[in-house]
């Protein structure tokens, strides 16, 4: 669902993700992400960086409301994606997922997709991997169409792909994420997207350590 709410927002709160000064108990199992600090501070820095552009594209574009009709939401959805895209363009693969950073990533879900948790966060990572599984189609939901999703900066993640499960046992070992990003797998490559756009940010090819899984 397409939502427009986040203008105005403080990055602070936006970027909530930074746990610092929370005395709330956790809900959740708290994050146990063992990383090279350099390298997720870079990783958080390029998101904050993120955050403040999709923040700032929003309050270009003219806001959506509870009264907004399908068709306006759309049509702001499309205003955001071709914005993020333009601003976008001059990125390559690589800009978020710097070079450290990315290693850094291989490092953790290596280590996590090889433990003896790893083979039940292998399952769910092929759920809805749209190098697994197809698109039911409209005429007969007993057969699927595999609508191909291409992995590049900046290319949109088509609509009615399938999208795959990011097990949470899985997420509590990757830096934390504000609500306006998101982590996704397409085969073997772990991919960043837009929550709302669905525009895709960046990607590390080959990461999935399970050769039965399409690249």
């Amino acid at each position: 669902m397409w939502v427009a709410l986040a203008v105005g927002v403080p990055l602070t709160a936006a970027c909530g993700w930074f746990r610092g000064g929370s005395k709330e108990p956790p809900i959740a199992p708290p994050q146990d992400v063992e990383m090279d600090p350099e390298a997720l501070e870079k990783f958080r820095h390029e998101i904050v960086e993120y955050v403040e552009l999709h923040g700032e594209l929003l309050r270009r574009i003219p806001n959506v409301t509870p009264k907004s009709t399908a068709e306006e939401i759309a049509a702001h959805r499309k205003k955001m994606t071709d914005a993020i895209r333009a601003e976008r363009s001059h990125e390559k693969q690589g800009a978020i997922f710097k070079p450290k950073v990315a290693t850094a990533f291989r490092s953790v879900l290596q280590r996590e997709l090889t433990s003896p948790e790893g083979p039940a966060m292998l399952r769910e990572i092929r759920q809805g991997n749209p190098k697994v599984e197809g698109t039911p189609r409209s005429q007969d939901p007993t057969r699927e169409d595999k609508r191909p999703v291409t992995v590049a900066v900046n290319v949109v993640y088509p609509d009615g792909a399938p999208v795959s499960n990011v097990p949470g046992s899985l997420l509590l070992h990757l830096p934390e994420l504000p609500e306006q990003v998101k982590y996704g797998f397409v085969g073997r490559t772990i991919i960043l997207r837009d929550t709302e756009a669905e525009v895709i940010l960046d990607y590390i090819p080959d990461v999935v350590p399970d050769a039965s899984l399409p690249r």
